[in-house]
């Protein structure tokens, strides 16, 4: 094995258990850290062999009371750190995701899991009081498949596979994985209905909805010792189209009965190609001090295109209107970072530089009985471009046996200018401190409280006009956007007990920022701006029950997310949530797994979710109604991993209603639109091994 770990740098990783050191009782760890103020937990690749896992993300999924946490949407590298190291380093990807990358790797390239409840390195997992190390095995050859048909509701089957192969190749290690799928998902009964604002009936439409996905990506890793340290070069490129072929028969102030009225037909395509590249080296560069130094740069060439025909009377062609927009995204930072691993005290310092531009241009026109017509939005053709600079520097304390203080420090500072159709220019400048105690109370509980303050990164989008032909809504850009800030405070107990139970639970409260909304832009057309302040709390559940004195072999374990937030509306002058707030989220899993018989089945449920959207005249109540998932799974047959799984048991429905106003919410209430939308049973089969 290339990686830091294998050389005993890392400081994050230990001896691997002996064979004859298992514990008989599968819901156990099988070893924990010498260091109580580290409390570390570690899982030998065998703790996971009933669970039939096929690479790492699946044995991350079977880790009591841990669930992977991608990172959030933060400026640069560091601020969107996840809560997963891969031989005691982060990933240096964005792209894809942390769970993607985990794909990667086969379940039997890994030699242990390690969970950590406490500091390590503040900068490579900043904010996580519960951090999974990955360890691989050194110099290992192992590889995955799988092949997966499903059927959606309307009785179409279509394809998924994936191959994953680690293996090294002259002095490298390398790790790729190759993954292409389709798919058609839709909805089986889906109806429209419009009132005015006396409650009479305007327009009763009934709607087909197919929507196709298909992606192909291939992403490798490639790792080797050089000099004192190693270099990691990381690579992700693929293709992915998504199209809506959405038609609608309408009847005008009447439900149906004979022939439509009217007939509405939406075509959308989008389509990108995208690419990463990054390249890090991390090594020792003095006693206990390790450097690590990394570049990283991506794209993503994009095109939307939809059109929207309107008959009326049904044969005969009353409107088209068309848009097209086309997107170029492109980033490229570079980072490098100092930082002792090792005693009571481990400081980090670091710098960080990164440049990104988008060049965006849409157009939309309309075409009816007197023509054909562009229509004009304010920032239809722009280029954005922003240069930004970090300096930070992180500290990590073991002040006592169980007791561990985090600190940090951030400042940075950025230029955003935007040219084209829209003009403008603005520089920020941020502090940004954080500071968490981590205290061991037992063996069984631990207490973490931590502040921190976050810099959220802007979707360079909202500088450009955008449109929704389905909901025939159209956006402005805004050239004079900037980044939300938010102050977070949080307290979490972690507890672990002897049975293998899990349960972490996190409380926090933030102060948010200029925080993005939709409101009319001086130019008097609707876009995205920063809105004012918002205070947003909520709760994190994280448990696993094992249920071995009921039912052998059984496992409970259930992750929730409750949420609750309030900011004053700039149009209604209100206080409501904000836009786009999920709540509740919550994962019930059931799982039973018939060791001797090598066998297993399970049961999800997720029940209701309700979110609400606001634009500048209307407001939309949406919700993802009950969902219930089983599955059954076997390696009994030709030694590979069989399952059947059924999505949407009994069907899902996804209820939703618009409320419109004139000229915004602020004003009188003129109509409704309530949506009927229900999606039917999944089925899928997978065909899975290792090699």
């Amino acid at each position: 094995m290339a990686g830091l770990s294998a050389m005993g740098l890392s400081g994050l990783t230990h001896p691997p258990v002996a064979a004859q050191d298992v514990d008989t009782n599968e819901n156990q760890p099988v070893a924990s850290s010498p260091e109580p103020a580290l409390g570390v937990e570690t899982y030998p690749r065998e703790f996971f062999d009933r669970f039939f896992p096929q690479n790492a993300l699946d044995l991350l999924a079977r880790v009591p009371g841990f669930a992977v946490e991608g990172g959030a949407d933060l400026r640069g590298f560091s601020g969107g750190a996840g809560n997963v190291l891969i031989d005691g380093e982060r990933p240096t990807i964005k792209a894809g995701g942390l769970e993607d990358f985990l794909k990667r790797i086969p379940a039997d390239a890994v030699e242990r899991i390690e969970i950590t409840r406490g500091a390590q390195r503040a900068g490579e997992t900043a904010g996580q009081g519960l951090v999974a190390n990955v360890v691989r095995r050194p110099q290992s050859v192992a590889g995955t498949w799988s092949g997966e048909l499903e059927r959606n509701a309307e009785g179409l089957i279509y394809p998924r596979g994936e191959v994953s192969l680690t293996a090294p190749i002259g002095g490298w290690t390398t790790t790729t994985r190759i993954n292409a799928f389709w798919e058609q998902f839709v909805f089986t009964d889906f109806e429209c209905i419009r009132r005015d604002a006396d409650g009479a009936l305007l327009l009763f439409e009934e709607e087909t909805l197919p929507s196709t996905l298909r992606d192909a990506f291939i992403a490798t890793e490639a790792k080797r010792l050089l000099g004192a340290g190693t270099l990691t070069l990381n690579g992700r490129f693929g293709n992915s189209r998504y199209y809506q072929e959405t038609g609608r028969d309408g009847f005008i102030a009447r439900l149906p009965d004979g022939m439509p009225d009217r007939r509405t037909d939406i075509r959308f395509d989008s389509e990108y190609w995208t690419g990463e590249l990054s390249a890090d080296w991390t090594g020792r560069v003095a006693d206990s001090w390790v450097l690590k130094v990394l570049g990283l740069g991506s794209f993503r060439d994009s095109e939307q295109s939809s059109s929207n025909v309107v008959e009326e009377p049904v044969g005969e062609t009353a409107e088209i209107s068309r848009f097209r927009a086309e997107r170029f995204p492109v980033e490229v930072l570079a980072r490098g970072t100092i930082g002792k691993l090792d005693g009571r005290l481990r400081p980090e310092f670091g710098l960080e530089m990164a440049y990104n531009r988008l060049d965006s241009s849409i157009a939309l026109e309309v075409e009816d009985a007197a023509g054909v017509r562009p229509i004009d939005l304010p920032a239809s053709d722009v280029t954005v471009e922003e240069l930004r600079g970090e300096a930070f520097a992180n500290i990590t304390w073991i002040a006592a046996p169980g007791c561990t203080v985090e600190a940090g420090l951030a400042a940075e500072t950025s230029r955003i200018t935007v040219s084209g159709d829209a003009v403008g220019e603005n520089s920020f400048t941020f502090l940004k401190p954080s500071l968490a105690v981590t205290h061991q109370l037992s063996d069984a509980v631990q207490l973490r409280a931590a502040v921190r303050r976050t810099v959220g990164q802007l979707d360079f989008n909202d500088f450009a006009a955008s449109a929704n032909a389905e909901d025939d809504r159209f956006l402005a850009g805004n050239p004079n956007l900037g980044p939300d800030q938010t102050t977070r405070a949080s307290l979490t107990a972690d507890i672990r007990l002897p049975s293998g139970a899990a349960l972490n639970l996190e409380a926090f409260h933030e102060w948010r920022e200029d925080v993005l909304e939709q409101v009319i832009l001086p130019s008097g057309v609707p876009g995205i701006a920063n809105a004012g302040s918002a205070r947003f709390r909520g709760l994190d559940v994280e448990g696993s029950l094992p249920l071995t004195s009921i039912l052998p072999g059984g496992l409970l374990e259930v992750t929730a997310e409750f949420r609750d937030s309030r900011f004053l509306d700039p149009i209604t002058n209100a206080t409501r949530d904000v836009y786009g707030l999920e709540n509740p989220n919550i994962d019930i899993d059931f799982r039973h797994d018939v060791t001797a018989e090598r066998f297993s089945w399970g049961i999800r449920y997720e029940p209701r979710t309700d979110y609400a959207l606001f634009f500048v005249d209307e407001a939309i109540e949406e919700a993802r109604g009950d969902r219930w998932t089983g599955f059954v799974e076997t390696t009994r047959f030709f030694g590979v991993k069989m399952q059947l799984e059924v999505r949407n048991i009994g069907g899902q429905i996804f209820p939703r209603q618009r409320r419109l106003f004139a000229p915004d919410r602020s004003g009188a209430f003129i109509g409704s639109e309530i949506l009927d939308r229900r999606r039917g049973e999944f089925v899928k089969f997978t065909v899975s091994d290792q090699f």
